[in-house]
């Protein structure tokens, strides 16, 4: 039988990769005391995982109560098949493999299936598949970008180490870079290589539009306000002395999709004279997990978007956006059961919780995640951790695939297993006819 390797081990500890954020920093040395490197979101979080590794835990729960796993394997199965509709959520906390399993499950269930990202709630969907964007690996800002523009984004809070990891280092040319935060706060220390330029988030759109006409040399409009005219020559000059840029930017709260639209356009008229890139930041901290990207790539390349699948099919999924999100589903009660894969967000949990007693719950989770519900009908299933114990691949949050090695035996199956184990009881129950019967 082959042996489970585990990451190094120094004096600092062992070497694990925290999946706390789409940052998945790979170099967090573990101790049972210490998470030395990680920021403080992932050190509550990594002591904490290692406390819920090792604390006893039921295979499962069927409504509050323990129960094995073989058990909450059939009923989960029995459950999802005999809904009207199944929601397949979550997604954005597991690994390519478990994802890939998952789309697998909602095919056989004709589910919808959703990872909650904002892009999909957007009626008119994804702006930048209708735009196309230049974008870059975090490693080509930390080593070539000398203008670093923070486009009303502050990584501090979203993307903790960030600044620290890609913005900080000296770059590979030794030019000094320069950092301007454009917006309602300043991001980094004042400085004389670094600037803020108040903007309302109002005014993004018209001050991106405005100097992309000025990098593009066509006229601004000659009623522009003064402080948008001097907020546009000063990142002009900035961006014309500068050998390359970057403009960092956020999940703008924008239902329409104008700001990413803007910024789109701004950063291609930029690239025509001058190397150029967009870093779209997601939610990170305040997100559903570690691999958004993942869940998107996997559900872009089998169904064509993102998120907001009506129905789970290969060979040509529907895709609804703002219709079919996971929000919608639940609150207009088209579903009547949701599997659950990893982490959902504080809203989407709400939702759920408000339909608790008409929608049946299936859930597949981290062991720190792992925990009785207060309410509702539902079946939870304990899996490794993510961070400590999990198997297999995710995307860090710029598309770089990064391998997960585990830093300590896991007590709970992988998340990938225990999907398999369930789409296999799934398919089982399902009543094929019998020679001679029309299906």
């Amino acid at each position: 039988m082959k042996q489970e390797s585990f990451g190094s081990c120094d004096a600092g500890g062992q070497r694990c990769t925290c999946a706390v954020c789409p940052l998945l920093c790979e170099d967090i040395q573990l101790s049972p005391v210490d998470a030395q490197r990680a920021c403080q979101n992932g050190q509550t979080a990594l002591l904490g995982a290692q406390a819920a590794e090792a604390s006893p835990h039921p295979e499962a729960w069927e409504n509050g109560q323990p129960i094995s796993r073989a058990l909450a394997l059939d009923n989960a199965a029995a459950t999802l098949l005999a809904a009207r509709r199944v929601l397949v959520t979550g997604l954005a906390d597991a690994t390519l493999e478990a994802i890939t399993i998952a789309c697998d499950l909602a095919e056989t269930l004709g589910a919808a299936i959703d990872a909650g990202l904002p892009d999909s709630a957007r009626p008119a969907g994804p702006t930048i598949a209708r735009v196309g964007e230049v974008t870059a690996a975090w490693e080509e800002l930390r080593d070539r970008a000398d203008l670093v523009v923070f486009w009303h984004c502050n990584p501090t809070a979203s993307h903790p180490r960030f600044i620290e990891r890609f913005v900080e280092p000296t770059l590979t040319s030794g030019l000094p870079r320069r950092t301007i935060a454009v917006g309602d706060g300043s991001v980094m220390p004042s400085g004389p290589m670094h600037g803020h330029l108040p903007l309302g988030r109002h005014l993004a759109v018209e001050a991106a539009r405005c100097l992309q006409m000025r990098i593009a040399g066509r006229d601004v409009p000659a009623n522009l306000a003064e402080p948008l005219a001097v907020l546009c020559d000063e990142l002009y000059d900035a961006i014309h002395a500068a050998t390359c840029v970057a403009i960092i930017t956020d999940d703008a709260p924008d239902p329409v999709g104008l700001e990413a639209w803007s910024i789109v356009h701004l950063v291609r008229t930029t690239a025509h004279e001058r190397p150029a890139f967009n870093i779209p930041l997601g939610a990170g901290m305040a997100g559903s997990g570690a691999d958004v990207a993942g869940a998107v790539a996997v559900c872009t390349w089998r169904y064509g978007a993102a998120g907001g699948i009506g129905r789970a099919d290969r060979s040509g999924g529907r895709f609804l956006p703002a219709e079919s999100t996971a929000h919608r589903l639940i609150e207009r009660g088209e579903v009547d059961a949701v599997l659950v894969v990893g982490r959902l967000s504080p809203s989407l949990e709400a939702a759920i919780a408000a339909r608790a007693a008409n929608i049946s719950v299936v859930r597949v989770c981290d062991a720190a995640d792992a925990c009785p519900p207060a309410a509702g009908r539902s079946i939870q299933f304990r899996t490794a951790s993510t961070s400590l114990a999990t198997t297999g691949t995710m995307l860090r949050e710029d598309g770089r695939r990064i391998v997960l090695t585990p830093c300590r035996p896991a007590t709970a199956p992988q998340m990938r297993d225990l999907l398999g184990d369930l789409a296999e009881v799934v398919q089982r129950l399902i009543v094929r006819p019998s020679a001679g019967e029309r299906p």
